[in-house]
């Protein structure tokens, strides 16, 4: 700055000088910011990191010397563009909403009531977005906010979380690391998964139609054992046993009819409508009785002579039911024509038994008809069930055979997935699990402190030199003759009194 032709200048005397004369105008400001910082610290939120760190391996075959000595084999080695690459990657595969809306479940971080209260006002605000999706929204920032992701060496990736409380700290690091690592396993084994189902679908497939051979087999087994005969009964034997049976009943019918036309001609007076009778459901029971007996006889007749003890109780039982039967219809013409004349009721006592005889004998013909019908085809049919159980023997052994080698290749599947699993397992390995952080890395008390220092003494200074400048009192001697272009001629120094060294009376 120059006055009156001469130039001014600022030395370091002088600026000591005003520093000792300004001095109040730097300590009252540092120490003020310094303590308003510092006070102002612990109005601020504490904040806690926890740190995790995963170790990305890479799959090796070969020893070190080997792979030094064969193309291709090498060790891989990230440049810094390729490593910068993988870590977005990395980060933008863990700061997803896939990873994060997982890490919001496992840790129901929805639940938490002051951001359900955030997503409820701002659904007021934005009513066409669920208020679920809003929440999650929130969530997603958040995390991604306070989760960062960088490598700590050439494959280790350190995974660090930020939170006010230092377990939700801890918790989200460890998570997240977690789902990192298990979605990692995931899409490695994915192929083998793939094969594993598809050989899982393949056995289930092989097993049920095992089952159903099996199971045809069974039956049919059991079917043939039915069909077989006695070993001590020929089936000719059964076949001319039959045959008798049926033709002796044919006569014996054709006789029944005889006697029942001569019996119809001596009760000419009666029509057709008057010859009823009113019977009793212990009439219904017997008659069911001999038709399920006689059924049963015809069964028994494929395996057994008359002489076998089965046939011969069974033909005990039928004829006793027919007596029990016979004796009841006599009883019912009795209640019913009780005032016809002694031979008239006579006779129509014969004519209702004959006709009841016919019944069961016609229902005992059909069913051994039928009986001999079945013997005689059972008979024809044996090759055919012996080639059929051979067959049906082969397609169980071939079904055995195809559901073992699947069985084989499920069994191979799963040892392959389990070394696949070991291996990526190793391959994705948490080094250095998280802990819950003791002290919060926020605020930095003496970081802040400091910068509230600072930044007094700068306030400090600022204003000590703006106060200087407005100040227009003279300084110096040069400063006076600059300004009245005048020589001093002497000057009076500024004497201090000196308290105590004069003494008044």
């Amino acid at each position: 700055m120059a006055e009156n032709g001469k130039e001014t200048t600022l030395d370091i005397k002088d600026a000591m000088a005003i520093l000792r004369h300004r001095k109040w105008f730097l300590i009252l400001p540092l120490l003020l910011v310094t303590v308003i910082a510092f006070g102002g610290s612990y109005l601020l939120e504490e904040r806690y990191q926890s740190s995790t760190m995963v170790m990305i391996g890479q799959k090796t075959y070969l020893s070190k010397q080997l792979q030094a000595m064969v193309p291709g084999q090498e060790q891989n080695r990230f440049s810094s563009l390729q490593q910068k690459n993988l870590l977005i990657a990395i980060h933008n595969e863990i700061l997803s909403s896939t990873y994060l809306a997982r890490l919001i479940d496992e840790l129901g971080l929805a639940e938490d009531p002051e951001t359900v209260r955030d997503a409820q006002k701002l659904h007021v605000k934005r009513p066409d977005i669920p208020a679920r999706d809003l929440l999650y929204r929130i969530l997603i920032n958040d995390l991604r906010k306070n989760i960062e992701v960088d490598f700590n060496g050439e494959n280790i990736i350190e995974i660090t979380s930020e939170s006010s409380d230092p377990a939700r700290a801890m918790g989200i690091a460890t998570k997240i690391a977690e789902i990192f690592k298990d979605e990692r396993l995931k899409r490695e084994m994915s192929g083998a998964r793939g094969a594993l189902d598809f050989s899982d679908e393949q056995l289930e497939i092989y097993k049920a139609n095992l089952e159903d051979a099996e199971n045809d087999k069974a039956e049919f087994a059991a079917e043939y054992l039915r069909n077989q005969l006695d070993e001590s009964v020929t089936a000719a034997a059964n076949i001319r046993s039959i045959m008798a049976d049926i033709d002796n009943i044919k006569l014996i019918i054709d006789d029944n009819m005889t006697n029942q036309a001569t019996v119809r001609s001596r009760l000419s007076k009666y029509k057709k409508s008057e010859l009823k009778l009113d019977l009793s459901d212990e009439y219904n029971t017997l008659k069911s009785n001999i038709s399920n007996e006689t059924e049963r006889l015809a069964d028994l007749m494929l395996k057994y002579t008359w002489s076998d003890p089965k046939v011969l109780n069974a033909n005990l039982r039928i004829s006793n039911w027919v007596k029990d039967i016979e004796d009841l219809i006599k009883r019912s013409v009795e209640r019913r024509f009780e005032n016809a004349p002694a031979v008239e009721e006579d006779d129509l006592k014969e004519f209702f038994v004959l006709q009841t005889r016919e019944m069961i004998l016609r229902g005992k013909k059909d069913d051994f008809e039928v009986a001999l019908s079945t013997l005689r085809d059972r008979i024809a049919r044996q090759p055919q069930y012996e080639i059929q159980m051979r067959n049906l023997e082969n397609e169980v052994a071939s079904a055995r055979d195809i559901y073992e080698k699947f069985k084989d290749q499920v069994t191979g599947s799963e040892i392959s997935q389990s070394l696949m699993r070991g291996e990526a397992e190793s391959k994705y390995r948490i080094m250095e699990p998280a802990s819950v952080p003791l002290v919060p890395v926020k605020p930095n008390r003496v970081k802040i402190t400091v910068l509230g220092a600072i930044l007094g003494l700068v306030i400090g200074g600022v204003a000590a030199l703006l106060v200087e400048l407005l100040d227009n009192s003279f300084k110096k001697v040069e400063d006076v003759e600059g300004y009245l272009n005048m020589s001093v001629l002497a000057t009076i120094p500024n004497i201090a009194s000196i308290k105590g060294k004069v003494k008044v009376g």
